[in-house]
């Protein structure tokens, strides 16, 4: 399969086997940059237009939110690196006919919010706001691809809410790096370069961002339940990823897994949209149950 950097991975290779640093400083703004902003597709446009609109402030940075529907039960999209709210167009039909108040926003750089630069750390401080301003808090988090670990960061830390689907998921931060390196062409050498310049810069603003954004290593809380659909022909997110994540929290995190939508367009699948809808249409009694069920299950440590 062909992508943006098929030319370049052989000049990268060669460099890499002479120069590992001189590799990695030849390739990191190309891995640190948000890139071309996604333009809304004509079959988004319509529900995109139906859109309330207002611009949010998170510390320096203005977002454009957008929110459709009315009532007390408030759900929150989050898209991917790259993208932008309209991907979710056939999502927020459904949500909406079946009563729900839809939030979505545009991150930093991204669709029509200003900007020219982000990173998941600025995510995560929007949905702490956007939940912020939700005086029921949020009935569920829909997410996709690299939104999936701010909302999952964001629900674990602040308890924004204790329902998660995640569409396509990348689960750890550092799987960015690695598909990265490989698709260029990097050693591990030059990939630990691009890591270490990248813990530095996020340190600098407060965040450890290889241990807060993988959700392979931290815990979860008890109540927060994930339910995943994943295909098995992604090919931007590897599904062994999402495996892994519901072997490593087997109460807690449910697989569903397709095949020949890849990485978007499962965001419109029959599969993706049913899933979501019986999520978060699950009413908080049985939510409840199933903790208090987990619980139960929890070793006493009494003989």
């Amino acid at each position: 399969m062909s992508t943006p950097y098929t030319a370049l991975r052989g000049a990268i290779r060669a460099l890499d086997r002479v120069t590992p640093l001189v590799a990695a400083a030849a390739t990191y703004p190309l891995f640190s940059r948000v890139g071309r902003r996604r333009r809304v597709h004509p079959r988004e446009h319509a529900t995109d237009l139906q859109a309330r609109r207002r611009f949010v402030s998170v510390g320096r940075r203005h977002v454009i939110v957008y929110e459709w529907g009315s009532g007390p039960r408030a759900v929150l999209l989050v898209h991917g690196w790259q993208g932008r709210s309209s991907q979710f167009a056939a999502l927020v039909r459904e949500l909406r006919f079946a009563g729900f108040r839809v939030i979505a926003f545009d991150a930093p750089a991204m669709g029509d919010s200003p900007g020219r630069r982000t990173h998941v750390g600025e995510f995560h401080a929007v949905i702490d706001e956007l939940a912020r301003r939700e005086p029921g808090g949020l009935h569920a988090i829909v997410a996709h691809s690299a939104g999936v670990m701010p909302a999952v960061a964001a629900a674990s830390e602040s308890r924004v809410t204790d329902r998660i689907v995640a569409i396509a998921p990348i689960v750890r931060f550092r799987y960015l790096n690695e598909a990265f390196a490989q698709r260029v062409g990097l050693g591990e050498r030059a990939r630990l370069w691009h890591e270490a310049w990248v813990t530095a810069r996020m340190r600098r603003v407060g965040i450890n961002i290889y241990a807060r954004y993988d959700l392979l290593a931290r815990e979860l809380p008890r109540e927060l339940r994930i339910t995943v659909v994943h295909d098995r022909e992604d090919r931007l997110a590897a599904i062994d990823e999402s495996r892994r994540l519901a072997a490593r929290h087997p109460r807690q995190v449910a697989l569903v897994e397709t095949a020949g939508f890849g990485h978007s367009r499962i965001l419109e699948s029959d599969t993706a949209l049913d899933t979501a809808l019986e999520v978060v249409e699950q009413s908080d009694a049985v939510v409840q149950r199933d903790d208090q069920n987990a619980q139960s299950l929890e070793p006493s440590g009494k003989l």
